[in-house]
C-alpha cells in the first residue's frame, strides 16, 4: 500500500541523541535503582547487563533494520514484509502490537513523568527543604493519594508531549533532545560527584558492584530482561518508528551499540547517584518506585545551592521522561498519519486522548481507585491495581514478547540478503554472530524466561 512519507532525522547525531532519549529517561533513573534494590544489587547488575548484551544489542539492531528498509510504521513495515510469507496474520497482529503496546506503556509512564513535573515545583517553592526521610517519603505518599494532583500533572506531561509530537520530527523531537539530552547528562554527573563526596560510598559500591548470586532467582531474571527491555524502549515500537526516519548512510550496527552503551552507563549512574546517599541516610534500597522522589530531595536539602540543583534535576529529569513519552506516542500517530496524510496534529490529539484516558485510570489505581485488583484472583497479581499490572506486564510480557516474535521473524523469515544490504556488515564473522544471536539465542533465551514465567 502506498503510504504517505515521514521526516528523516537531519544526521546520524541527532537521531541517536533521540534514540538514546528514548531509552534513557525514568527507566534509568526511576525503575533501574529501585528494581536493582528489590532484586539484590550486584547480581542483578551483572545479569542486567547481560541481558542488554545478549538480547537488548540483537533487538536494536534488527527493529532499526526493520523500520530503515521499510520507512513506514511497524503495522505497515511488517504487514509488508509478511504479505507472502508463512504466519501472515501472526506478523500483521505483531505490527498492531508494536503500536499498542506503546500506548499501554505511556498510560502509566505518563503519570509517573507528571510526578517529576510536580517535583520541579516542590524543588522550586521549598516545600521540602527542611524535611528528614521520613517527612519526605510521607509528602510523596501525600501526592500520590490526591487524585486531583496525579491528574493534573499527568495531564500536563501529556499535553507536553503531544505538543512535541505534533511538531513532528525535525521541529519538535531534534529541537528538545540536541539541548536536553547532554544537559542531563552533565547535571547527573554533577550529582554523582556530590553523593560519592557525601554518602556512603563504600557501601553503595558493595551493593551495586559485589555479586551476591544466592539472591538471584526465576523472577530475577525475568525482572532483568524486562528492565533491559524496558530501559531500551525495545518491543514498544519506538525503536523501529525512530529506524524509519533512518537515513541510509548511517552504520545500524555503531547506533545500535551507542544506544545501549548510553543507556547502560546512565543506569549505572543514576545509581552511583542514588544508593550512596540511601545507605548514609539509613534508607531502604528496596523501597520500590518512590526511590528516587524520596532520596533525590534529602540530598538536594544537605547540598551547596541544592535547590536550584534541585530544580535542574527534576526539569532535566522530566524532559528526559518526555523524550521517552514522545518516542511511545510516535509509532501510534506513525500509523494513524500514513492513513490521513496531513494530519500529524489531529492524529497526535486522537492518540493522546486515548492514552490519556486510559493514564487517568492508572493514576486513580494508586488512590481512589486502589482496592480495584482487576487479576486479584491470582495470587501473583493480588495486590497489584492498574498501574502497577500495566508497569509489569508492559516490561515482563510484552515489550519480550514483541521482542522474541521480532527475533524469529528477523532470523527465520526475512530473507538473507536483505538482512545483509541493511546491516552492512557484508558476509563477515559479525553478521554470522548477529544471526547467531537473533535465530538462536534470543528466541531460546527469551523463551525460557517466558516458559517459567507461565509455569511458576
Amino acid at each position: 500500500m502506498a503510504v504517505a512519507k515521514h521526516e528523516k532525522w537531519s544526521s546520524g547525531l541527532t537521531f541517536l541523541l533521540a534514540a538514546v532519549g528514548s531509552a534513557v529517561g525514568l527507566g534509568n533513573i526511576w525503575r533501574f535503582p529501585y528494581v536493582v534494590g528489590e532484586n539484590g544489587g550486584g547480581a542483578f547488575v551483572l545479569l542486567y547487563i547481560g541481558m542488554v548484551i545478549l538480547f537488548g544489542i540483537p533487538v536494536v539492531m534488527t527493529e532499526l533494520m526493520i523500520g530503515r528498509r521499510y520507512q513506514m510504521s511497524p503495522v505497515n513495515s511488517l504487514a509488508t514484509i509478511g504479505a507472502d510469507k508463512p504466519a501472515r496474520r501472526l506478523w500483521n497482529a505483531l505490527g498492531w502490537s508494536y503500536v499498542l503496546v506503546p500506548i499501554g506503556i505511556l498510560s502509566f509512564y505518563g503519570v509517573v513523568a507528571g510526578w517529576t513535573l510536580n517535583y520541579v515545583v516542590k524543588m522550586g517553592s521549598g516545600s521540602l527543604s527542611g524535611l528528614d526521610s521520613t517527612a519526605v517519603e510521607a509528602n510523596f505518599n501525600g501526592m500520590m493519594s490526591d487524585p486531583v494532583t496525579m491528574i493534573f500533572w499527568q495531564t500536563v506531561a501529556m499535553l507536553i508531549t503531544m505538543g512535541i509530537v505534533a511538531r513532528g520530527v525535525k521541529g519538535g523531537l531534534e529541537k528538545a533532545v540536541e539541548i536536553l539530552m547532554p544537559a542531563l547528562f552533565i547535571i547527573l554527573l554533577v550529582l554523582v560527584a556530590y553523593a560519592l563526596y557525601a554518602g556512603n560510598v563504600t557501601k553503595a559500591v558493595d551493593f551495586l558492584f559485589t555479586p551476591d548470586f544466592s539472591k538471584i532467582n526465576a523472577k530475577s531474571v525475568l525482572e532483568a530482561a524486562g528492565q533491559a527491555f524496558f530501559s531500551l524502549s525495545l518491543g514498544s515500537g519506538a525503536i523501529m518508528t525512530y529506524g524509519a526516519y533512518l537515513t541510509k548512510d548511517i552504520s545500524i550496527p555503531k547506533m545500535s551499540c551507542g544506544v545501549a552503551f548510553a543507556d547502560t552507563l546512565v543506569a549505572l549512574l543514576a545509581g552511583l547517584a542514588i544508593f550512596p546517599i540511601v545507605f548514609a541516610n539509613g534508607l531502604d534500597p528496596e523501597a520500590g518506585p518512590g526511590l528516587v522522589f524520596v532520596t533525590l530531595p534529602i540530598v538536594f536539602d544537605t547540598m551547596p545551592f541544592g535547590q536550584v540543583f534541585g530544580v535542574l534535576f527534576f526539569l532535566l529529569i522530566t524532559f528526559a521522561a518526555v523524550t521517552s513519552t514522545i518516542s511511545l506516542l510516535e509509532p501510534m500517530v506513525s500509523y494513524l498519519e500514513e492513513r490521513v496524510p496531513h494530519m500529524r496534529l489531529k492524529m497526535t490529539f486522537l492518540a493522546g486522548a486515548v492514552t490519556w484516558a486510559i493514564g487517568i485510570l492508572a493514576a486513580l489505581s494508586l488512590n481512589v481507585m486502589s482496592d480495584f485488583r482487576p487479576l486479584g484472583m491470582f495470587k501473583t497479581f493480588e495486590t497489584m491495581g492498574i498501574f502497577d499490572l500495566l508497569d509489569y506486564f508492559s516490561a515482563n510480557v510484552f515489550m519480550m514478547l514483541n521482542g522474541l516474535l521480532i527475533a524469529i521473524f528477523a532470523g527465520w523469515i526475512m530473507k538473507r540478503t536483505a538482512l545483509l544490504e541493511e546491516l552492512g556488515l557484508a558476509d563477515s564473522w559479525l553478521f554470522k554472530f548477529w544471526r547467531l544471536l537473533i535465530k538462536v539465542v534470543v528466541p531460546i533465551g527469551l523463551g525460557y524466561i517466558f516458559w517459567d514465567f507461565i509455569t511458576t
